[in-house]
């Protein structure tokens, strides 16, 4: 259901202001501005809200790669009770805490008692207690899949927030062309209301120089034609600005995850959008940003990064063997962990444990290395590509920009010339020297100027867009 909150909220808040101004008359608009129309989208459409997900998730796959390294509390109790007889009572008891290094602590309690078991599981009536490490000496000293996957899942986290930032670049994109085609229509429509009412005046002028004499009844017949021909232009500039006008609405929402309704007052405006020189100052900064900030590099590091991490983790198995070293001091609980080992402080009273493994033909090892190589070189190669297609893209919005700014320029005097050619022609009838056809045809000319300036300025409101688009940053304008 639309929420009855008027846009006036939304756009106090987009522009930083606090209080409501006062009623306007009926004949009086508010702008709604490109920039404070950009900034609400990228801040509340539930596109952007469903793309801030992405980086949610990814921490939360993070967060999984973590637990690998969470400290693990075990425990166990088995008994065993025939015809009266206790055959056996195990108590065994563990913590067990990982580090980044690879290296595992471990503590440990365990108690046998009965009159039948293992004999290796003797204890003393107290228990025995053992502290000890579990050290890599081969493979796992580098990496191991722990931090292999912890590696992975950062490099997810980084590929997700690219993905995000690349969504809603997309997304702002096509916000800024509808923003456009909403901007164009409303002048289409504002210059079409004006042409009717030019039309419609000039329609009573010549009727009055009619019944004065003054004029030929023909030329009744010609402004009436006129004025029809854009009273019907004016009814299609109607429709479209108010099919525009919904398509805008329904990119509006609140903070509370609600769709707005547009303020009935509200016009479109490029104010805050006025068109200033670029030089290779600007386009240098803004190459520098995008190589650096841009989604769809910062998608390819994360790739890079995966790779790498995978390449070191193929590395390790490929060349280096598999070799693990435990050592557990042992003693008696009653004695305290500080007596752990014998009396004389040796190491007699402990647990020693060794483990290796090497392939001798290494054939799954060696594959996997040659895999995760070519991978790595593949993500490196697609990052010197994408790269050199942002500083394209980059160059290409500058200069469409540039281009479109030139264009106003020789646009505006063309509606300047036109209009003198009409005020001139308009003398010229009025003296008795012209025609209404002619003056007409050129009032024709200079409203289909007038539609040419604004079809640019609504391209222009697209081009800073894709400018900021091709340079990365998907909720600022870039800045001249």
């Amino acid at each position: 259901m639309i929420a009855t909150v008027p846009l006036v909220w939304a756009l106090l808040v987009a522009q930083g202001g606090t209080t409501v101004p006062s009623a306007p008359s009926a004949d009086s608009t508010r702008p709604f501005t490109f920039e404070a129309f950009y900034r609400v989208v990228a801040t509340h459409h539930p596109v952007v809200q469903q793309a801030r997900l992405l980086e949610r998730i990814a921490d939360g796959e993070v967060r999984q790669a973590r637990g690998a390294f969470d400290p693990t509390v075990t425990g166990s109790w088995d008994r065993k009770t025939f015809d009266g007889t206790r055959y056996y009572d195990y108590v065994e008891s563990a913590l067990k805490i990982p580090t980044p290094l690879g290296v595992d602590v471990k503590l440990g309690y365990e108690r046998t008692e009965g009159r039948y078991f293992a004999p290796d599981r003797r204890t003393p009536s107290g228990g025995l207690l053992s502290a000890g490490i579990s050290v890599p000496l081969g493979q796992r000293m580098i990496t191991d899949e722990r931090r292999n996957a912890l590696a992975q899942a950062r490099a997810l986290r980084d590929y997700a927030v690219g993905e995000r930032a690349a969504q809603v670049n997309k997304f702002l994109l096509t916000a800024a062309k509808l923003y456009g085609e909403w901007y164009e229509a409303s002048r289409r429509q504002q210059l079409a209301r004006e042409a009717v009412s030019l039309a419609d005046f000039r329609l009573r002028s010549v009727r009055s120089r009619v019944r004065q004499g003054d004029a030929a009844a023909i030329d009744t017949i010609e402004a009436r034609l006129e004025w029809q021909r854009r009273t019907v232009q004016q009814l299609e500039a109607t429709v479209d600005y108010r099919n525009a006008t919904i398509v805008i609405e329904g990119l509006l929402w609140n903070e509370r995850g609600e769709p707005v309704s547009l303020d009935s007052l509200a016009s479109p405006s490029l104010a805050g959008l006025e068109a200033q020189p670029i030089d290779s100052t600007s386009v240098a900064r803004w190459l520098t940003v995008a190589e650096q900030r841009h989604p769809s590099v910062r998608k390819v590091v994360a790739k890079v990064k995966q790779a790498e991490s995978e390449r070191l983790f193929a590395v390790q198995q490929r060349w280096i063997p598999l070799a693990e070293l435990s050592y557990t001091p042992i003693g008696a609980r009653d004695e305290g962990l500080s007596t752990l080992g014998d009396a004389a402080g040796t190491t007699n009273d402990a647990k020693l444990g060794a483990a290796f493994k090497l392939p001798l033909l290494a054939l799954k090892e060696r594959g996997k290395y040659a895999s995760a190589s070519g991978k790595l070189e593949q993500q490196r190669y697609e990052l010197a590509l994408v790269r050199r297609d942002i500083a394209i893209s980059v160059r290409t919005a500058a200069n469409d920009l540039a281009a479109l700014d030139t264009l106003l320029q020789l646009q505006r005097q063309a509606v300047q010339q036109s209009r003198l050619l009409r005020d001139g022609e308009q003398r010229k009838f009025e003296n008795g020297e012209s025609t209404l056809f002619l003056v007409n045809t050129r009032e024709r000319q200079v409203i289909d100027e007038e539609l040419k300036r604004i079809s640019l300025e609504a391209k222009y409101a697209a081009a800073r867009a894709a400018l900021a688009v091709a340079i990365g940053e998907p909720a600022r304008l870039p800045e001249h």
